[in-house]
């Protein structure tokens, strides 16, 4: 009696450990094929107590410093029309309360006092720093007025010389190996590299490509891939 009291305690055991970790490996279930999902198709799984989101009850308290690193992925769901319907012209709005932080201050540190005068200098520092809130029509609404419209001050996008040509060909593929979010910011869609970068004319990858490709997507988790390609 006491050995079939024992066996039943373990297999009780055994059932409730296989329970939980069949209940866990949902809960992390990969979100890799909802990539291209709006934000409010999410809700379609995730909807009521079944799901755990990672946003806490203290997220828009919270949120500021996840948002500002590198490895953000913010911009996976939400665009830039999210954030700014309370970061408005870099502040926010007057009708939220200021309790959420202690000096009442959402304006990022480099954007204030008179950041109009010297953002080129901070934009070229750090570029990325801007495209994690800003998108390439916020620069263009500006920029596209400008007397040398279309002379960016990247080294590829310069003309040469007197010339209406471009220093385009010979100097765009370290920029892109250097700062790839950089191109990304105003092409999105890679719809300006596969003009080139397309089967038959020339190949980014290197002449091993295909001996290193799967290490790169595994590595990645397949980020690395869809810079470029929307499937793979």
């Amino acid at each position: 009696m006491k050995y079939d009291g024992t066996l039943r305690i373990t297999f009780l055991s055994a059932a409730f450990l296989l329970l939980a970790l069949v209940t866990l490996s949902f809960g992390r279930e990969d979100h890799k094929g909802y990539m291209d999902l709006k934000p409010g198709e999410c809700t379609e799984c995730h909807q009521g107590s079944d799901v755990v989101p990672n946003h806490g009850a203290f997220w828009m308290k919270e949120h500021r410093l996840p948002a500002q690193k590198a490895t953000s992925n913010c911009a996976d769901c939400h665009q830039q029309s999210w954030c700014l319907d309370c970061h408005v012209g870099g502040g926010i709005e007057p009708d939220l309360k200021k309790s959420l932080s202690r000096r009442g201050e959402y304006m990022p540190k480099t954007h204030r006092s008179d950041f109009v005068s010297i953002h080129s200098v901070k934009a070229a520092d750090n570029p990325q720093n801007c495209y994690r809130c800003h998108e390439s029509s916020f620069c263009s609404d500006c920029h596209g007025r400008t007397r040398q419209k279309g002379n960016m001050n990247i080294r590829s996008h310069r003309k040469a010389g007197s010339s209406q040509l471009y220093d385009w060909n010979s100097d765009h593929a370290a920029e892109a190996r250097r700062n790839l979010q950089s191109c990304e910011s105003c092409h999105p869609d890679a719809d300006v590299c596969v003009v080139c970068h397309r089967s038959g004319l020339t190949n980014p990858h290197p002449r091993n490509w295909r001996d290193i490709s799967k290490r790169y997507k595994d590595e990645s988790g397949g980020r690395t891939c869809r810079k470029c390609h929307i499937t793979f």
